[in-house]
């Protein structure tokens, strides 16, 4: 078993004309005039490294005459051209809308002169100029995609591509847009792939992530590999008190973190994995407003995920917050690796988590048969095989629509009686018209097999007691959901299954809320906020949350607007200059 990205390094030659035109725009001559304003024009000159492979915070550059090469090394020095920007193109990705470290190395190859100018300067041109935001932005999405398309600037990751510790890497990379190259360890072309970078196979512990010019991680842990790969951003340390803090970044968080930074607060958004939560696992989303053709959680989050760092939010990956001091404000987050956040309003958007079966042998199938998302990650692991879906909400038949596209059969296991009681109309109709889908209503797991890998399931029929078992690639479990909030042990009142209670939902008063009643998305503790799965009562639709998140912040201004100093009080509250907000990543 295979599974690739790309070709291991195309060429900027062998790209079409339309997407060349794509990654590589120009800039008119009205728009350059805009541009430089915000930079300083310096003299370049052949051979000059403006910036390399592994380095943060580099900065923005538009080349008025001469050529920038933008281009990476493997480990025998050989080089690969990616892009050659010339007159009125410009430089970058997205790594410049973070503080990631950047993928690709840039030289100067002919000399000339260029606008250049700090992120810090570039998200103030692109918040002043729409025109000149939407061709930049354009751009640097293309480059990134054109990254991962074509296996530019990747990494590679060898190892079992059935094991729970090699899908973790590769569903970790893929979900953050970061370019993976994918590779069976039992291939011969793999095996070769090892020797040509002195890497013996027999004395490594698999997984291996080869990354840079020889660079090798065994088995390493998602927090070790962010910090290698440098999409570890470092958390500021010292007095820096951010106005909002918002933890988690599914479709709740995301629309609180570009709603907050684009009124001027200074956002920071802490991501135990990568954008899009639960959400960020379905594979088609069909009825969200303003995409008829459907959006997959993966790209609707990305999206949103630029927006938000286009206005200045910072989004801090991984970054798993382990508690919280709610005693008064300004609130601390405790990081799991001893780091803190501080802020002056916290919006809790952390989100519910499938709920895991009570059968034996679950914990060691998990990752390695059972799943609890269907992306392309562990749908390539099932082309041509049989699966079983569990489960009777909208993500349970949109994974058992996408799986039916590689997999040989579906079965959808329903406890209820019917499709219809939890799920969309328009999915009913997908999963019954599907030839390569079985509805399994009435029925319950009940067992499961196998040695290395999970290869059999066993469901039985509760009205009958018929049982069956079958050969099965995986088993995806959907069902119910647990909120993620005992990391806030009994900060704040939760329901009797873990959901917060928020507005006239809080029974727990204890003298906080004296001279005001809560708003409808506030906690039990006055300037925290919770949204989207995590509230009690919400509905679960990616909407909902995307709507709550956005009304969050009228919320957040005030009770800022609160806490302000009697001679602010005035001006509390109200946005700041959305295009410059003051603690923006620079």
């Amino acid at each position: 078993m295979r599974a690739s990205k790309g070709n291991g390094g195309a060429l900027e030659e062998d790209l079409g004309e339309s997407e060349r035109a794509q990654r590589a725009p120009c800039l008119t001559d009205a728009q350059v005039a805009l541009a430089a304003r915000f930079g300083t024009e310096e003299r370049i000159t052949r051979g000059q490294i403006l910036f390399s492979r592994g380095e943060r915070g580099v900065d923005f550059f538009l080349v008025l005459d001469g050529a920038i090469e933008i281009f990476h090394q493997d480990r025998g020095g050989d080089t690969r051209t990616i892009a050659v920007h010339r007159r009125h193109q410009f430089s970058g990705e997205l790594a410049l809308f973070n503080d990631q470290k950047v993928l690709v190395d840039a030289r100067v190859t002919e000399s000339g002169r260029v606008i250049r100018m700090s992120q810090t300067r570039l998200r103030r041109l692109l918040a002043d100029e729409p025109d000149i935001a939407r061709t930049v932005l354009g751009a640097y999405i293309v480059r990134r995609l054109s990254y991962i398309r074509y296996g530019q600037a990747a990494v590679a990751v060898v190892g079992d591509l059935g094991s729970a510790s090699t899908l973790s890497i590769l569903r970790f990379l893929e979900r953050n847009g970061f370019p993976v190259t994918a590779l069976e360890i039992t291939e011969p072309d793999t095996l070769q792939f090892l020797r040509n970078r002195d890497v013996e196979s027999s004395r490594q512990k698999f997984p291996v992530v080869v990354y840079g010019q020889g660079k090798i991680l065994e088995n390493p842990t998602i927090e070790v590999l962010a910090e290698h790969l440098g999409i570890r951003e470092e958390l500021r340390s010292g007095d820096e008190v951010a106005d909002l803090a918002i933890v988690g970044a599914g479709p709740a968080g995301l629309a609180a973190a570009v709603y907050g930074a684009s009124e001027g607060l200074r956002t920071v958004v802490l991501e135990a994995e990568a954008p899009g939560g639960q959400a960020g696992s379905s594979s088609m989303i069909e009825n969200y407003l303003g995409f008829p053709l459907g959006v997959s959680g993966q790209d609707l989050a990305a999206r949103a995920e630029i927006q938000a760092q286009k206005f200045g939010a910072r989004i801090a990956l991984p970054r798993r917050v382990a508690g919280l001091d709610c005693t008064g404000s300004p609130f601390t987050l405790r990081m799991e690796d001893g780091d803190t956040v501080r802020a002056r309003s916290l919006v809790i958007a952390t989100g519910a988590h499938y709920r895991r079966l009570d059968l034996p042998d679950v914990a060691r199938f998990e990752g390695s048969g059972i799943q609890y998302a269907a992306t392309a990650v562990e749908a390539r692991l099932c082309a041509g095989e049989e699966v079983v879906v569990v489960g009777g909400a909208n993500s349970a038949g949109q994974a058992a629509v996408f799986l039916s596209k590689q997999a040989r059969h579906v079965h959808l296991l329903v406890r209820g009686p019917a499709l219809a009681l939890k799920m969309s109309h328009y999915l009913q109709e997908r999963v019954q018209a599907s030839d390569r889908i079985s509805v399994h209503v009435n029925t319950r797991l009940t067992a499961l097999d196998g040695a290395r890998h999970l290869d059999t399931a066993h469901w039985v029929d509760t009205r009958t007691g018929t049982g069956t078992a079958r050969k099965v690639a995986g088993v995806f479990l959907m069902t119910g959901a647990t909120p993620n909030t005992a990391w806030l042990g009994d900060c704040l009142e939760t329901d009797r299954d873990g959901f917060l209670c928020t507005g006239a939902q809080i029974t727990r008063h204890t003298g906080a809320f004296t001279h005001r009643r809560a708003h409808d998305l506030e906690t039990s503790v006055p300037g925290i906020f919770a949204v989207g799965d995590v509230r009690a009562e919400s509905v679960k639709r990616v909407a909902s949350a995307v709507g709550e998140g956005s009304v969050v912040v009228s919320a957040v201004h005030q009770v800022l607007g609160e806490q302000a100093a009697p001679q602010d009080r005035s001006r509390a509250g109200e946005p700041r200059p959305h295009h410059f907000p003051t603690g923006a990543p620079r």
